[in-house]
């Protein structure tokens, strides 16, 4: 058999392939300045919640130690 004669398995992948490019190509995209800008205004928004930022009271800690350990 020739190895240019495409087989039955290679053509349904290759059709399956070609599909999915398509419906990808359909897809509305978002410019990346107006995701970003997006982004910049939702970290702003939210910056007072986060505790990466503005850290955890030491009261609400709950990996604080209770007492201090004491070597003898």
């Amino acid at each position: 058999m020739s190895s240019k004669v495409p087989s039955g398995n290679s053509l349904a992948h290759a059709r399956r392939t070609v599909q999915q490019l398509r419906i990808e190509a359909s897809i509305d995209r978002v410019k990346v300045s107006q995701a970003s800008a997006e982004l910049m205004n939702y970290c702003g928004e939210h910056v007072k919640n986060d505790p990466l930022v503005m850290g955890i009271p030491t009261s609400e800690n709950p990996f604080k130690d209770k007492k201090p350990c004491t070597i003898l």
